[in-house]
């Protein structure tokens, strides 16, 4: 789809510009690149407000009073928007990244530190002429009241539930129960310490 855009070039002369969006720049998508690329290059923490205001109007479901506190990275193919689901009183930190092939739906009240990342797509690597080749995907959801630590690797298919907390640099490959306290390669209940 070709639509003409017109702006003044100067002195009485108009100039037509032609603006083409390809097959993946649906309305939404080309909402969340402008967003990407105006809030994008504000430093963490400016800006908050309207990054999420944007992330909302680019089709992101995001619950009142969430907010993200730089703008994160949303990747994948089609409508990536639709496929994120947050609930109400999350924080985000700066430089959260979102791998959006399958659905990640995030709880209420959950915070989220720098450099996190959610995985969602899988390889299969039993076969060696096959690695790297992308087989598929796999849903990520995180439990209300969850808290998760600076640069955490969430990946595919993976649920966190609901009141756990995982510390910083810890890889989550496979899912965490309720209420427990992830350091490294120890698993703690939370319930124990009340």
């Amino acid at each position: 789809m070709v639509q003409p855009w017109t702006h003044g070039a100067g002195r009485g002369t108009r100039r037509v510009v032609n603006v083409t969006f390809a097959s993946d720049m649906r309305p939404s998508r080309f909402s969340l690149f402008v967003a990407e690329q105006v809030l994008g290059r504000c430093p963490p923490f400016v800006a908050a407000r309207t990054t999420t205001l944007a992330l909302r109007l680019s089709g992101v479901r995001i619950g009142g009073a969430s907010i993200f506190w730089g703008m994160p990275t949303l990747v994948g193919q089609g409508d990536v928007s639709s496929r994120l689901s947050i609930g109400t009183y999350c924080g985000f930190n700066a430089r959260a990244y979102f791998e959006l092939e399958d659905k990640i739906t995030i709880g209420d009240h959950v915070a989220v530190g720098q450099d996190v990342m959610f995985l969602t797509r899988t390889r299969d690597g039993s076969n060696p002429s096959w690695r790297g080749v992308e087989s598929g995907s796999a849903p990520i959801e995180v439990g209300s009241g969850a808290w998760i630590g600076a640069r955490v690797t969430v990946m595919p298919g993976v649920k966190i539930g609901a009141g756990s907390v995982i510390g910083a640099s810890v890889v989550i490959a496979k899912d965490v129960p309720a209420n427990m306290l992830v350091m490294g390669s120890r698993t703690i209940s939370l319930a124990k310490w009340r």
